[in-house]
């Protein structure tokens, strides 16, 4: 019993930490039973440096329309300080700072020394373009951090500098990693695939190997958090996605049907997960943007325990998943509440890529099972 029971979201991944695994996933697995919010991420920062086609805060080459939500600053240092504080009140010890890009926040540098006093471990999400060599050895002081989580949109600077509409960052980027890694930070890259680096997959993950780095892939793009859906334009096609799973991403099917079960169906939403944005609102997960309350308007620990929406997911059993409880395909699925929630409006619901995505990993296997049958029989 090393992991949680449900899928851990990989945004709350611990880099860093690989040598207490096992302690790690035992601590996880209480949180998650006694609703303890141990994973907390939170959005220091809408703010970017680059402008990623399949963003998914919003579309960063269009105005945005100044909705209330729009309007409503972000959280100030005081704000951030009171509410680390109302976190590890609540039971956090996994800190995640993300963005936008974290490192373009004033904000970042006192917040990990808040974290610190606070004994609480922390890992960045950031796409490593800013991290000039300064910087590098100023986070190296923070004991408590744990790592970093770094995107790479390409093998070559042409395909990613492409997606990230920034010349140079493809270059920025590795070279911030290698600074990290200079300074004895762990590093782990996320490979997100899409149509137009689809191709070059193969050549990402063998960079990653040739450079020692763990890394992680995800295949799936979501509509935008501001309600725009140009970014499911990138998601790549079903014969890309099955070109893919029988070539450089056949290690990621699994080889048998994983049993689901009542009590493994659920994920670590509002469980021992939580995310707070950037203006203060509290979420299930950073890939889930469903609101529970604002930190602004309710304490924290009183929208983690009481909040409708936290106990509206805590209460839901498979069956409440209509198109997931019966599905032949869930035990290949990666259930992916984020993108079920902004491609159908309801956090039970489902998105038809990921229900393609199932699909395929479970014809790979079975087409392989049947291979192996044979030539069993055969010999």
């Amino acid at each position: 019993m090393s992991e949680p029971t449900g899928p851990v979201c990989d945004h709350n991944a611990v880099v860093g930490l690989e040598s207490g695994r096992e302690l790690v996933g035992i601590v996880q697995r209480k949180a998650y039973d006694r609703h303890v919010p141990l994973n907390a991420m939170l959005e220091l920062t809408l703010k970017c440096n680059i402008r990623c086609r399949h963003c998914y805060n919003f579309d960063r080459d269009q105005p945005r329309a100044r909705t209330c939500d729009d309007a409503k600053p972000e959280l100030t240092l005081p704000e951030l300080v009171q509410l680390l504080g109302d976190l590890r009140a609540a039971g956090c010890l996994f800190l995640g700072l993300t963005g936008g890009e974290v490192l373009t926040s004033p904000n970042l540098f006192p917040v990990l020394d808040r974290a610190r006093e606070l004994n609480m471990a922390v890992q960045l999400l950031t796409n490593a373009t800013l991290l000039r060599p300064g910087v590098a050895g100023r986070l190296a002081g923070y004991g408590n951090l744990l790592g970093a989580s770094v995107s790479v949109y390409g093998a070559t600077a042409e395909v990613h500098d492409g997606i990230t509409q920034v010349r140079g960052s493809w270059r920025r980027t590795w070279e911030g990693i290698e600074r990290l890694r200079a300074q004895g930070i762990a590093v782990r890259v996320k490979f997100v695939v899409m149509r137009q680096n689809a191709h070059e997959v193969a050549a990402m993950r063998a960079e990653a190997d040739a450079r020692r780095l763990p890394h992680a892939v995800d295949t799936t793009i979501t509509s935008r958090y501001d309600g725009s859906s140009t970014s499911l334009a990138t998601r790549v096609d079903d014969d890309q996605l099955r070109a893919l799973f029988r070539g450089p991403l056949r290690d990621l099917v699994p080889k048998t049907e994983k049993q689901v079960t009542e009590e493994s169906f659920p994920c670590n939403c509002a469980r021992g997960n939580c995310a707070i944005s950037a203006t203060g609102d509290v979420t299930p997960c950073v890939s889930v943007p469903w609101v529970a309350g604002n930190v602004r308007e309710r304490p924290f620990l009183d929208i983690w325990r009481y909040a409708p929406v936290f106990q509206r997911i805590r209460g839901l059993r498979m069956a409440d998943y209509e198109s997931c409880a019966p599905c032949p395909d869930k035990g290949y699925c990666a259930r992916d509440r984020g993108a079920a929630l902004t491609a159908s409006g309801s956090y039970t619901g489902v998105d038809p890529f990921v229900c393609r995505t199932a699909a395929v990993r479970r014809e790979i296997a079975e087409d392989e099972q049947r291979t192996a049958a044979v030539a069993a029989a055969a010999g």
